[in-house]
């Protein structure tokens, strides 16, 4: 009696779980296939949920849009960052815990405050882990979408100069200019004005002898989609300092001299023109041997023999030996720490002393210094990442969709 009691008890817990595994599989049901995955109604509900948390808080007196029109948008999201998931593993694309790390410091510093303290406040609200987790699947979204679309966008020199001398290109790169111009009616006149502009005539003097168009007591700051496209198409290519003319328009011929600019992408760079010998240590050269040789070398150009001679017979540099050691115009700030410290405390045409950098053994002779304009470039990269941003966009959602259209996708859930 007690064994056939014990049978029926365990039948009865059996047909309970059942139940249970039936409810669940009821509850989780299969919203959509999508390729080799499955998109569960549970994920779905989820997703809902913290749409609607997400859209109560940013419009608390708006009504949400129907139920069944966010998911079905939803739905197709998780689609289509199924199917990018599905493509991402066959590419073998990973994240490593290290990157994901620093990528979220990075988050954390942009919202001025520490790893520690960032992580403190997102458990406020919900789990780090589940953090991290949607943190990397963002950026293994981002890994898969650069390669997928980064190869189709394509800008050209005309574009991006064209996007630069507009109105909305100013607006968006915000960089302002001081121009003096000089105007003449005679070709004659703007001939021997270009003369004297050759010959390092002050621009000013030579304003003040020759313009005959309006006096400005003051000049003013202007943006390139304020100026005639005449002198926009010269201006955006010039330098602080530099002058073009005569250009020629209806008015007579124009002399023009960018006095200043301003903007965020302005930079006015301190420059060196420097050349350098290279002495390095090597299986039958040690340390000592290599500072010795570098004195040598110091001491026998102190005393007459020539620094480009000495760079070509002994220095370990291959980029510079054969130029006699020059190495170009350039900002301190791309050479080594020691190099640097050495490079902008050295006065004109004076040989260092010698000196030691991760590199070897050096001597350092600093030619001449600017101060050089180097916002064209910075100019054209913003513009550039703007014109990108928005191609890459379009191109993006068509891939999608293309992505989507190739793919084997079932909807087995209106909800």
């Amino acid at each position: 009696m007690k064994d056939f009691l014990y049978i029926i008890f365990v039948l009865i817990l059996t047909t309970i779980s059942l139940n249970s595994f039936a409810e669940k599989v009821v509850l989780d049901k299969i919203a959509a296939i999508a390729g080799d995955g499955i998109i569960l109604e549970s994920q779905l509900n989820e997703q809902y949920d913290l749409y609607q948390i997400n859209f109560k808080k940013n419009n608390p007196n708006v009504t949400s849009p129907p139920e069944k029109l966010i998911k079905e948008q939803l739905l197709e999201r998780a689609i289509l960052v199924e199917l990018q998931l599905q493509r991402a593993k066959r590419a073998g694309v990973r994240i490593s815990d290290q990157e994901l790390t620093q990528y979220i410091a990075r988050i954390a510093a942009s919202n001025n405050l520490s790893l520690e303290d960032f992580i403190k406040k997102i458990k406020l609200d919900r789990s780090f882990e589940g953090f991290r987790r949607e943190v990397r699947q963002q950026l293994v979204l981002s890994r898969v979408q650069r390669g997928l679309v980064g190869p189709k966008v394509f800008i050209s020199n005309q574009e991006l100069s064209n996007f630069i001398s507009s109105t909305e290109g100013q607006n968006l790169i915000l960089v302002e200019y001081k121009i003096k111009e000089i105007l003449v009616k005679s070709k004659v006149v703007a001939d021997s004005i270009k003369e004297k502009i050759d010959q390092n005539i002050n621009f000013s003097s030579l304003l003040s002898e020759f313009n005959e168009g309006e006096e400005i007591a003051e000049v003013p700051w202007v943006k390139l989609s304020q100026l005639p496209s005449l002198f926009a198409d010269e201006v955006k290519e010039m330098t602080v300092g530099s002058i073009k003319g005569p250009i020629k328009s209806g008015a007579g011929y124009h002399f023009l001299k960018i006095e200043d600019k301003r903007g965020d992408t302005v930079r006015i760079e301190d420059q060196s023109l420097a050349r350098h010998i290279l002495i390095q240590t090597s299986e039958i050269r040690n340390k000592k041997q290599a500072l010795s040789l570098i004195n040598e070398i110091k001491d026998r150009i102190s005393k007459g023999e020539e620094f480009s001679v000495m760079a070509r017979l002994y220095s370990d540099d291959p980029g510079t030996k054969l130029d006699g050691g020059e190495l170009g115009w350039s900002s301190s700030d791309v050479y080594d720490p020691e190099f640097k410290k050495v490079l902008d405390s050295s006065e004109l045409n004076i040989i260092s002393e010698p000196f030691e950098s991760s590199f070897g053994f050096h001597i350092l002779e600093v030619l001449d210094k600017r101060k050089e304009d180097i916002s064209g470039e910075l100019l054209k990269n913003k513009a550039y990442q703007i014109i990108y941003e928005r191609k890459f966009d379009v191109q993006l959602d068509k891939t999608l969709q293309e992505l989507r259209a190739e793919a084997f996708v079932e909807i087995k859930s209106n909800s």
